[in-house]
C-alpha cells in the first residue's frame, strides 16, 4: 500500500503547490514555463488573465521557496524565525475577508484571480491552519534530494522524513558509512 502523504483539505493546496518542485526533475517544474503554469493553476480552479507572464510565474517561485523553508523548519532544518518572517513576507497585503459559519470563524481569499488569488489561497490556508494546530505537521521530507512535502501523521509529530523506510534509512545509512570512513581519513592524515 503506498504511503499517505496527503494532508488535510485546507492545507492540501500547500503541499500540492510545494510539491510542484523536484529535486531530482528541476526541468518538470511547471512553474517555468506559461502555458504550464496557466495549466496548473486552472486545474486548482484559478483564473489567469491574458497577461499573466514571467512576473507573476517567478513570484510563484519565490513564494514555493518561502513556502519548503517553512516546511523544512517543521523538521527543524533551518531558522524556524527566518523560515517564518520569509513566508509573512511573501503572505502580507493578500486580499482576505473574513467569514462567519455559525459560531466558525476563518479566513478565505476575496478573489480566485492568477497569482494574486494563489497567494490569498494560501495564507487564508495557513491561517486556518496555524489556528487548527495543524499548520506544524506540515513538513517537507530533511533529505535535500527528496523534499517532498507531507503531512505528518504520527502520534507524536516528529517525523522528518516523507518515508522512514526510504529517505530515512538513506540518510541514516550515508551517516553510517561517513563516520565509518572518517577514523580512517584520520589515520592516514597522521603520516
Amino acid at each position: 500500500m503506498p504511503k499517505d502523504y496527503s494532508a488535510p483539505d485546507d492545507l492540501e493546496l500547500v503541499r500540492i503547490f510545494v510539491n510542484t518542485f523536484d529535486p531530482e526533475k528541476p526541468e518538470a517544474d511547471p512553474l517555468l514555463a506559461n502555458d504550464s503554469t496557466r495549466e496548473w493553476l486552472a486545474s486548482h480552479d484559478f483564473q489567469v488573465d491574458a497577461d499573466f507572464g514571467e512576473k507573476e510565474r517567478a513570484a510563484m517561485r519565490v513564494l514555493r521557496e518561502a513556502l519548503l523553508a517553512e516546511l523544512l523548519a517543521h523538521t527543524g532544518d533551518g531558522d524556524a524565525a527566518v523560515a517564518w518572517s520569509g513566508l509573512a513576507t511573501q503572505l502580507s497585503g493578500t486580499g482576505l475577508e473574513v467569514v462567519f459559519e455559525g459560531e466558525q470563524v476563518r479566513l478565505e481569499p476575496k478573489s480566485r484571480q492568477g497569482f494574486e488569488g494563489l497567494r490569498s489561497e494560501i495564507a487564508s490556508r495557513v491561517y486556518n491552519a496555524v489556528r487548527s494546530g495543524q499548520w506544524r505537521r506540515l513538513k517537507a521530507c530533511r533529505k535535500h534530494s527528496c523534499l517532498l512535502a507531507f503531512f505528518d501523521k504520527s502520534k507524536n509529530g516528529s517525523g522528518i522524513w516523507c518515508d522512514m523506510a526510504v529517505c530515512g534509512n538513506r540518510v541514516k545509512a550515508q551517516r553510517r558509512r561517513s563516520r565509518e570512513r572518517a577514523p580512517a581519513a584520520d589515520i592516514k592524515g597522521s603520516d
